[in-house]
């Protein structure tokens, strides 16, 4: 028997130009069965938790559709347009991506036109950029509803997503499974917890000034287009410390560490990506690779700093927090001395 999946789409959108023909994307996608996904910047809310929101919906979405009309955008503090980051993620999250690509912008009403020479040069950069996807024009609405009913279902076909079904009472036996051995997972870190901890010798393990090595991509931005790089920067263990202590007061999930470290790298990642490429301008979506975070784990939970945890709140994710030691160095690293 076939089953009636739904599908989420994410839309990728400027807001004011677009406004009429976003209100026909919304009519058309549930004909589809699709549930339409949009996410409107709320002023004066922080960037980055903003940010956060936007990578969650589009990691949940099966499709991605970008609405292209006159405008590149607002730009991020990361120098390119929230639009513009939107399909890069999408991209490197390997989303299927439709773009609907108005096909004579120059000629829509004026206040729907960028408005400095910088904005339509990044525009047609951005433009020229999304027509080497999976591209359909449009010019009113009502051919954007045609286009957008031909074309997503060829997409759907070409590129079949999971979706998803109401779940069924056959799924608790896979979750009562799935208890047990997180159960069993648990308890192995816990006992490999220990036995590290009893193993560390403080005095053979690098730290303070001590420099290491971090590898780590980013999503590189020069004259309009987007490269992942693979990028490496020479750190200390203090300066890695403290990109992350002042949040683990309190336990957090494994992924606010390596959120923390790619902030901070992308704030001095520039230099570090001009080197290959001089006219890089932006940089988005820092990534630690694996290696890196690993070690970087290791070692300040061997130097006593950090502690990991496992608990109901988890739900199977380790937390991490700061030890007592590590509160003390935390603070004296950050505390300045009083001259005499």
């Amino acid at each position: 028997m076939a089953v009636n999946k739904i599908f989420q789409v994410f839309i990728s959108a400027t807001y004011l130009d677009l406004i009429e023909a976003r209100s026909k994307v919304f009519e058309v996608l549930p004909e589809l069965r699709c549930l339409p996904v949009f996410f409107r910047d709320q002023e004066h809310a922080d960037e980055r938790a903003q940010w956060q929101k936007i990578r969650s919906r589009i990691d949940e979405c099966d499709y991605v559709l970008l609405l292209l009309g006159s405008r590149y955008g607002t730009l991020t503090a990361s120098g390119i347009s929230r639009t513009h980051q939107e399909v890069v993620y999408a991209r490197h999250k390997q989303k299927p991506v439709l773009v609907l690509m108005h096909d004579a912008p120059a000629e829509r009403p004026p206040s729907w036109q960028e408005n400095s020479t910088q904005g339509r040069l990044r525009f047609q950069e951005f433009r020229a950029d999304m027509a080497k996807g999976m591209v359909v024009t449009w010019r009113e609405v009502d051919d954007l509803a045609q286009s957008l009913r031909r074309s997503l279902p060829q997409l759907m076909q070409a590129r079949p997503a999971r979706g998803w079904v109401a779940a069924t009472a056959a799924d608790e036996n896979l979750k009562d499974k799935l208890r047990d051995a997180q159960a069993r997972i648990t308890q192995m870190e816990n006992e490999r917890e220990q036995w590290l901890l009893g193993q560390s010798r403080l005095e053979n393990l690098a730290q303070g000034q001590d420099k290491v090595d971090i590898a780590y991509q980013a999503n590189v931005y020069a004259g309009g287009h987007c490269e992942i790089m693979n990028l490496r920067t020479r750190l200390s263990w203090n300066e890695l410390f403290l990109m992350i202590a002042p949040h683990l007061g309190q336990p957090q999930p494994e992924a606010v560490l390596h959120d923390r470290i790619a902030e901070a790298l992308r704030s001095t990642g520039m230099a570090d990506a001009q080197q290959l490429r001089p006219k890089a301008h932006a940089m988005t979506d820092v990534r630690l690779s694996d290696l890196s975070f690993s070690a970087l784990r290791v070692q300040l939970r061997s130097l006593g700093l950090i502690t990991r945890l496992r608990d109901s709140r988890a739900a199977g994710d380790p937390h991490w927090q700061l030890t007592a030691l590590g509160e003390q160095y935390m603070t004296r690293l950050l505390v300045v001395a009083n001259p005499a």
